[in-house]
């Protein structure tokens, strides 16, 4: 519940819980608990709307999501370290990040695409702040480091994952 509690913290934009997070070395494992965690209850929601159950499906898609959400943190660390100084260590950046998945939970749980759509804005809303608190700068440079990930993140995943670039 406490894991709950500090990411709801982080999804409205405050900074104590931010601070919390990024001191509490324990917290990796929270965030990576509440990653997972998103993905099953969206997988869990589309069961109880009619979808067959998988146990093979409902541990991949917990996986697939944490290891984009590593993927996504790399790359952000990557992308800050030549877009700003500092020297925030990889972890940090991966923690305070796991804490901004709360919001897709909107996208997940809803059938309506509206909502959908204000939960994944405000996910990148939340990211780009969580950012740019780990990486200790401005919001544009945060927002250039996100968005530099998520564009990284693109190319890797049609790389990888069988799709086409061109």
């Amino acid at each position: 519940m406490i894991v709950i509690r500090r990411a709801a913290r982080v999804a409205i934009f405050r900074r104590d819980a931010l601070f919390e997070v990024s001191l509490d070395n324990r917290a990796t494992a929270d965030a990576a608990l509440l990653v997972s965690g998103v993905a099953v209850a969206g997988y869990l929601w589309n069961v109880l709307a009619g979808r067959g159950f998988s146990l093979w499906f409902l541990l991949s898609t917990a996986i697939n999501w944490i290891t984009v959400w590593i993927i996504l943190a790399g790359l952000t660390f990557l992308i800050g370290k030549l877009v700003c100084p500092s020297e925030t260590p990889m972890s940090s950046i991966m923690r305070l990040q796991g804490f901004c998945y709360l919001p897709l939970l909107l996208t997940t749980l809803s059938s309506v695409s509206l909502f959908a759509m204000g939960g994944l804005i405000w996910f990148l809303a939340v990211l780009v702040f969580a950012t740019a608190e780990a990486l200790e700068t401005a919001y544009f440079r945060a927002g250039l480091a996100v968005g530099g990930s998520l564009i990284g993140m693109w190319v890797i995943s049609q790389v990888f994952w069988g799709g086409r670039l061109f």
